[in-house]
């Protein structure tokens, strides 16, 4: 039987994964004693700046001895599989050393630091830290989690090693199926410099409206990284001001737009942007949205007969969903179902590709309509008919196969499956439909708004299963269909054995 095996990795690939990896942990080593800069300019105690160092300290020791037993004259090009095998690895890896300085610290225990790291770096956004007092430096390091896990993990290695088939192999395994130019590390430099600055463009916005410095650069890195994470637990309150709420909504929305669209703009290739099917998508999806929930909320006499109130939350929470961001301006368990359901939906369709944002993605929900449109053409016209299966997307127009379809269609139904899975074992403890599938939707599509169930009480095994929700919606469902396939075939030796 041709079984496919993921422990069939090469030896080559498997130093190469290493060393990649130790790249990775002396990076994250480096940026664990960043922190410690703002413990000491805002006095926090030196408990928190001991936890950095003890963390850094075993990170970086963990880095240089991969390093040295994994030599870069040692390593090779990655297969397909390889790239995704480590793709997904290097997340849970990076989920557990991020949650070092939580553990150490005593903010939170084992499992509880796991979950606030892995839904920092996949910039979801649930928080189990609710202590107003918390300390400058772990307010900073949870924000930066989600910073760099916006950035993602194959662009944090790409200014170290060269061009290679391999980097080109892991630049589309963490879900960026497209490039800027014809050189996927000119490709990343360009998302790295763009990201930055875009960042530094939210800090001055939010300086300009009256944010201090460092709100105003916990809250850009966050809004660009579609992240969500509030500084301190009160501070939530600032988007009660208009003006800061437009700012955050503007943020938010770069933030899920494709950044290679975002370049083509910057380059002055404005029809690149606004012709875009998956630009249209989502502008269409926020002004249906918006005005679904405004006019639920108005029927509701939610905010009494307010219409520009009204449109100003549902716009907000709108651009926040949809671009799996998290952020709230007013307290949404007061709203009417049917805007649950309209936010369930968004959650699950999500921002762009080549964006921060998780979810299904825009490109792929406007490809999957579509088709169902071609299908139902041919099942109306003559057989003779030639439908012509073409979208507008990056400068020009694309063919669509039925392989482009098929593999939509495969992504969605996996993912559909993962979100009915885990809401169903999240259903066994919360006892509630509404409840369970609100968390698994906001937990896989990455966007951190959720019921006040989602605690530090919540059962372990819901935040387990919130954990692998977080790390498969933001590495994509290509890595879980490569386990899902290895463990069906595996079976199926088994089975031919007997």
């Amino acid at each position: 039987m041709n079984s496919f095996f993921i422990n069939k990795l090469k030896p080559s690939e498997l130093r190469t994964i290493a060393y990649f990896t130790g790249i990775i942990c002396i990076i994250l080593g480096v940026f664990q004693l960043i922190p410690i800069i703002f413990a000491i300019i805002y006095h926090d105690n030196t408990h928190y700046i001991n936890s950095f160092l003890i963390s850094s300290a075993l990170t970086l020791t963990l880095g240089f001895i991969i390093h040295h037993f994994y030599k870069k004259e040692t390593i090779t090009d990655l297969s397909l599989k390889g790239a995704l095998i480590f793709v997904f690895t290097i997340w849970g890896v990076t989920a557990l050393i991020s949650a070092l300085p939580y553990y150490f610290s005593g903010t939170l225990g084992f499992l509880d630091s796991l979950f606030q790291s892995m839904s920092g770096i996949t910039t979801t956004g649930f928080s189990l830290i609710t202590d107003p007092t918390i300390p400058y430096s772990m307010a900073f390091w949870q924000v930066f989690t989600q910073w760099y896990g916006g950035l993602g993990m194959i662009l944090l290695i790409v200014a170290v090693i060269p061009s290679s088939t391999s980097l080109k192999r892991l630049y589309f395994a963490e879900g960026r199926t497209e490039q800027m130019t014809p050189n996927i590390r000119h490709t990343s430099m360009i998302f790295i410099k763009l990201y930055l600055f875009l960042s530094a463009i939210g800090i001055i916005l939010y300086i300009l409206v009256g944010l201090p410095l460092f709100e105003a650069f916990c809250y850009s890195a966050t809004a660009i990284a579609t992240g969500g994470f509030s500084v301190f637990p009160e501070s939530v309150n600032y988007f009660q001001d208009f003006s800061i709420q437009l700012v955050t909504i503007i943020l938010m929305i770069l933030g899920s737009t494709n950044f290679i669209l975002i370049y083509r703009v910057l380059t002055r290739n404005f029809k690149s942007y606004y012709k875009d099917s998956e630009t249209k998508t989502m502008w269409f999806v926020i002004i249906l949205a918006t005005a679904l929930i405004t006019i639920s909320l108005l029927s509701n006499n939610i905010y009494g007969s307010d219409v520009i109130l009204s449109m100003r939350h549902a716009l907000f929470q709108v651009v926040s969903i949809m671009s799996s961001t998290g952020f709230s301006s007013t307290d949404i368990n007061m709203w009417p179902p049917f805007c649950y359901q309209i936010m369930i939906i968004l959650m699950i369709c999500g921002g762009g590709i080549c964006s921060t944002a998780s979810g299904i993605k825009l490109y792929n929900i406007y490809l999957l309509f579509k088709s169902f449109w071609w299908e139902g053409q041919s099942m109306f016209l003559p057989k003779n008919s030639v439908i012509v299966k073409r979208i507008y997307h990056d400068k020009k127009y694309l063919d669509i196969t039925n392989n482009d379809i098929r593999s939509v269609l495969i992504y969605v139904m996996v993912y559909i499956m993962i979100f009915i899975l885990g809401a169903t074992i999240i259903l066994i403890y919360t006892h509630n439909i509404e409840l369970a599938y609100t968390i698994s939707a906001s937990a896989i599509g990455n966007t951190g708004l959720g019921p006040a169930y989602v605690g530090i009480t919540a059962p372990a095994v819901v935040k387990i299963v919130m954990i692998i929700e977080f790390w498969i919606g933001r590495t994509g469902m290509w890595p879980i269909l490569l386990l899902i396939v290895y463990e069906i075939n595996k079976l199926g030796e088994i089975s031919g054995k007997k």
